[in-house]
């Protein structure tokens, strides 16, 4: 073999772990997906290609030595250099960008937390003044027993009221919009007076609830699908009178 096809081999050699170790440098994605993995060869003299090239003939390395890199750190000396040799730093995916909110947005640290026995002026409200809010409790079809969810109400209602003695309450008994009306306003009744037994047998004082029915007269969503008819069967509790301080 002539001494130029070796030299023509050894630069072959020596230009296929460059471009290897530039795919390596910049993979297809820009490193969007693999950033936090460590190439395993990345600025690594152990590529086996290069090895493999050095091994075959020396002038591998010499060329490297005094052609390749003398070239790459003159292609990347000066910014008119690596914009004339078309060089491009490779961008750290792992550094993230800042970004400056807009400044009439109020720091967050600045918003005092808000206190529920405290009213705007800093005084302390008494229990009396605050308002309590009651869940409804809703219904099956055609049905004047609580289920477990109208029962789990009930107990928060008893909760809520045990700690606002003295608070009337009456139970607004509601119904869907089929049947007549005398009917739903008899199951209006007997849903509200239900609930009323059970909050008597929590510890609630009896003459603290009262009830009333409004049958089908006074629906949450006008709708006649189910899912509407399933809110519009309930009891509501309103704050009938609430003892002064």
């Amino acid at each position: 073999m002539s001494k130029g096809r070796v030299l023509i081999f050894s630069l072959v050699l020596v230009f296929v772990p460059a471009l290897v170790g530039a795919q390596d440098r910049l993979p297809y994605d820009n490193g969007l997906a693999t950033y936090h993995t460590a190439p395993r060869y990345r600025d690594s003299e152990s590529h086996p290609l290069r090895v493999l090239a050095y091994a075959v003939h020396p002038i591998g390395w010499v060329a490297r030595e005094l052609v390749f890199r003398p070239l790459s750190y003159f292609a990347s000396s000066t910014e008119e250099t690596r914009s004339v040799m078309g060089y491009r730093e490779p961008f750290d995916f792992r550094q993230p960008e800042c970004f400056s909110a807009d400044s009439s947005i109020p720091d967050c640290r600045s918003i005092a937390p808000f206190n529920y026995g405290v009213d705007g002026t800093g005084r302390v409200v008494s229990e009396g003044e605050r308002h309590v809010y009651f869940p409804d409790v809703n219904f099956d079809f055609d049905v004047r027993r609580l289920n477990d969810l109208g029962r789990g109400r009930a107990h928060q209602i008893a909760q809520l009221l045990q700690k606002s003695p003295g608070v009337r309450v009456v139970l607004e008994g509601h119904a869907d919009y089929k049947g007549s009306d005398s009917y739903n306003e008899r199951l209006g009744m007997d849903r509200a007076e239900a609930l009323r037994q059970e909050l008597i047998a929590l510890g609630v004082p009896a003459e603290s609830v009262s009830t009333v029915t409004f049958g089908k007269s006074k629906p949450i969503l006008p709708e006649q699908e189910d899912w509407a008819r399933a809110v519009n069967r309930r009891v509501e509790v309103r704050v009938d009178e609430v003892p002064m301080q």
